[in-house]
């Protein structure tokens, strides 16, 4: 008592923690010496308790555990089965892997053991036949391919006004994945697990695909965007509106879970904008300056859509989800998209009339007459409803036979245009049936300057015929070549000629100043009449001689017989005072058709002679 005085208070708390250090020093060194041979804390070995076993301990305890051992297979949709240890050829087999499992723990280490886990999977230690469990595995009710259902992939639900597109979850199917079953079981039972969910370990093949996979996530987003486009078509006073109720229909996922915009039709819906607005080509109804409404076909003006480039410009529209009003690409346009799309600035070429009118904006700027292709070679400028693509000065047209610079080049289809013609010296009338153009519209060189200083391009132009409207100088022109061909029909004068040549005079004085203007060969019909009044005269002359030949014979006749070669006595002179009766009747000119008058004279003076006594 007294040496424990001695000791201060600080040397007795030394002391006692010593003592406590040692305690546990024996302790550790008593537990470490254990776990050189027993397993550590929380530790497990295939699957069975092992903490402060010896290897033998374990080798019982899985012996144990192999009588009777089943394990129970936990399916889906509630479902179970039971594999026996029996069925597999479940059996023990030890050679010596617990001791060197034992070996590699350290035993000094053993306060590790408290806080970590540590699981021991020796593979020699529970076998079973690989080929029994294989069979008895396909002989679960689980594996009955008819009974499975497969996984299906979340995917986007059809477009709804409203909602737009939803992600539906994926469903989990009961196909089971055998290689992945093959390899959770045969682990479990060297395990010797009781149960083992088919779920938890991943057996049953799983969609590719669920409602939280980004790509379904992105492909939403995608879908929607598109489909949420809204697009108004403006054609004037009309409009079309495209929104995700068509747009829905043109969507599709390919296999690499990309969005797609069937370009077909895209390309569908712009042929049907065309077909409803286009209105290029297409017939026209037209109000002439001859007061009547014709319907005017072919050509090519109007509105026409760019089918190829609005499909393309509409495509990026869609993915980029605009909500704008727009109007579509267009290879031509016209004046206006109301009823009448040329408005009222254009061109009126009238080929019946061979004349032409232009008005700018409703206000009539230039009339003229023109003269059209050649009708007789097949040339004649076509009828349509064109535009105008552009104007030009100083042009030189080429053919295959020609080569003709103007002044004023303004065509309108094709080859076919506008142009000066300063060789003629006419328009109007009817010179395109056989002296026309190459189809081109002739114009006097001032008509053509004020057209093209007027004109812009794009302006509609109308061709057409319209029967009645011929003009009185083509009337003119018309009456008279029916005359010139009846001159040229004369032929050769003779007094039978008479009849063909005073119908042909009376066919000319029956023309009108303007239409005698025309006849081109008016002197060969002069020229037969005068023809004719001479034959007249040569056959009125015959005529005339011959009449008094015949009033002369008798006397000349009366003269041969009673006094050439006869005796002249007064017994005569009664017949010679006769024949000078006969004689002084007869007209002049049968007077001096009596070639014997003097035998008459000679006579009467030798009467005269006898009856004076000399």
């Amino acid at each position: 008592m007294k040496v424990m005085e001695k000791f201060t208070k600080k040397q007795k708390l030394l002391g006692i923690a010593g003592i406590i250090i040692l305690i546990l020093l024996m302790i550790y060194i008593g537990v470490s010496v254990f776990f050189q041979n027993h397993f550590g804390f929380r530790t497990t070995v295939n699957g069975v308790k092992a903490a402060g076993k010896s290897p033998k301990q374990i080798e019982q305890l899985i012996k144990k555990e192999i009588d009777g051992y089943e394990i129970t297979l936990e399916e889906r949709e509630n479902q179970s089965e039971v594999l026996k240890g029996t069925q597999i050829g479940l059996k023990t087999e030890f050679d010596g892997s617990l001791e060197q499992e034992v070996k590699k723990q350290s035993g000094f280490a053993w306060p590790v053991y408290l806080f970590r886990t540590s699981e021991i999977e020796v593979g020699t230690m529970i076998t079973y036949d690989k080929e029994a469990l294989e069979t008895e595995l396909n002989n679960l009710a689980c594996m009955d391919e008819s009974q499975m259902r497969m996984p299906e992939n979340a995917s986007i639900s059809e477009y709804s006004e409203g909602n737009g597109y939803e992600i539906v979850p994926e469903k989990e199917g009961t196909q089971v994945d055998y290689a992945k079953l093959l390899e959770v079981i045969g682990k479990s039972v060297t395990n010797l697990k009781k149960s083992v969910s088919l779920e938890e370990e991943g057996c049953y093949t799983e969609p590719q695909y669920t409602k939280d996979s980004q790509e379904i996530k992105a492909l939403l987003d995608t879908m929607n965007q598109y489909a949420g486009t809204e697009i108004t078509y403006e054609f004037g006073s009309k409009s079309e509106k495209l929104d995700g109720n068509t747009i829905s229909q043109w969507i599709t996922v390919n296999d690499n879970m990309e969005v797609e915009i069937s370009q077909e039709k895209v390309s569908e819906y712009i042929a049907y904008l065309a077909e409803n607005y286009n209105t290029a080509g297409k017939a026209k109804s037209f109000h002439t300056s001859y007061g009547s409404t014709i319907t005017v076909s072919g050509g090519d003006y109007g509105w026409k859509i760019d089918k190829s480039a609005e499909t393309e410009a509409l495509t990026a529209n869609i993915m980029a989800g605009d909500k704008l009003s727009k109007e579509p690409v267009y290879a031509k346009t016209a004046n206006s998209h109301e009823e009448n799309d040329y408005g009222n600035t254009y061109v009126e070429v009238n080929l019946t009339a061979q004349h032409m009118y232009y008005y700018k904006n409703g206000s009539l700027i230039l009339e003229s007459d023109f003269v059209s292709g050649n009708e007789a070679k097949g040339w004649n400028t076509p009828t349509g409803v064109y535009g105008l693509y552009y104007k030009q000065r100083d042009k030189t047209l080429r053919g295959e036979d020609y080569a003709t610079p103007v002044s004023f080049w303004m065509p309108f289809n094709g080859g076919v245009g506008f142009h000066d013609a300063t060789w003629r010296k006419d328009f109007g009338g009817n010179y395109y049936r056989k002296s026309g153009s190459h189809g081109c519209v002739n114009m006097p060189y001032s008509a053509a300057k004020k057209l093209y200083e007027n004109i812009e391009s794009g302006c509609p132009i109308f061709v057409y015929t319209l029967s009645g409207t011929e003009s009185a100088k083509a009337k003119a022109q018309d009456a008279a070549a029916a005359v010139v061909s009846a001159i040229n029909g004369i032929g050769s004068v003779s007094l039978g000629s008479r009849d063909t040549i005073n119908n042909v005079r009376a066919q000319y004085n029956a023309l009108d100043e303007m239409a005698q203007g025309y006849v081109t060969n008016y002197d060969v019909l002069t020229a037969a009449e005068a023809q004719l009044a001479t034959l007249d005269a040569q056959a009125a002359a015959a005529a005339a001689d011959q009449q008094a030949q015949s009033q002369a014979q008798p006397v000349i006749d009366a003269i041969n017989t009673h006094l050439v070669n006869q005796m002249i006595n007064l017994d005569k002179k009664g017949i010679i005072q006769e024949i000078r009766r006969q004689y002084d009747a007869l007209s002049d000119a049968a007077k001096a058709k009596v070639t014997n008058y003097s035998v008459l004279t000679e006579a009467e003076r030798i009467i005269a002679s006898l009856e004076s006594g000399s």
